[in-house]
């Protein structure tokens, strides 16, 4: 892929990002949705979600960051690579839970429970590779944002939460919901950053068996 290509693409990845972010946000607007057509919101939220994420895959591997990354040695044990293919499925896994919850399809147990075993999961994954990652190096760039945009989506689920708790369910104050729509898109940043971040890492990170070193048992 020539340079010019290679622009072209990750304008075209990025714009339908900023499109596809856009939707979340005004389907995040939206008010209270009949029962029976609930099951359809959650899956289109959804579907508009891992949209977004893919957007956002398509447009680190279209950039000039993924041609000449520096690959560092990944001593950890689970190694990043597992860690990378994990994540994924986990945080669309929670993703699934908050919509459901949004649109009363399940209860608040399964989604906060979902929340807390994610969101260290994730900072186990962050913070492991910040460590052998240089400073520098997009796989680390990656992490620090996905730390922070975890950290604000858990800060505006409990507010949320507790907003929602004290105002009651049937409250018409716009302030009600203000927090409930920053959860929701920093939901689909969170899961977007995943999917570069796990991108970066499988192709940056070497096992430590594959740079001649002893193995310590790495998955």
């Amino acid at each position: 892929m020539n340079s010019r290509e290679q622009s072209w693409q990750f304008l075209c990845a990025g714009g339908l990002a900023a499109l596809l972010l856009a939707a979340i946000a005004i389907f995040a607007l939206r008010g209270e949705v009949p029962r029976e057509e609930a099951a359809i919101a959650c899956v289109g939220d959804v579907v508009l979600q891992v949209s977004f994420s893919v957007a956002c895959l398509w447009a680190v591997r279209s950039s000039s960051l993924v041609t000449s990354i520096q690959t560092f040695v990944d001593h950890g044990s689970p190694s990043l690579q597992s860690l990378g293919t994990i994540a994924p499925w986990l945080t669309l896994l929670q993703i699934v839970l908050g919509a459901a919850l949004r649109y009363k399809l399940m209860g608040a147990i399964s989604h906060v429970v979902g929340a807390m075993l994610v969101g260290a999961f994730l900072l186990y994954f962050a913070t492991g590779i910040m460590a052998p990652a240089p400073k520098g190096h997009p796989a680390r760039t990656a992490a620090v944002v996905l730390l922070w945009v975890v950290l604000v989506q858990v800060v505006l689920g409990i507010a949320a939460y507790v907003v929602r708790f004290g105002q009651g369910s049937e409250s018409t104050l716009p302030g009600t919901r203000l927090f409930s729509i920053g959860h929701i898109i920093t939901g689909a940043l969170t899961l977007g950053s995943v999917y570069a971040m796990s991108h970066l890492v499988q192709i940056s990170s070497t096992k430590q068996e594959a740079s001649g070193l002893p193995s310590t048992g790495t998955v």
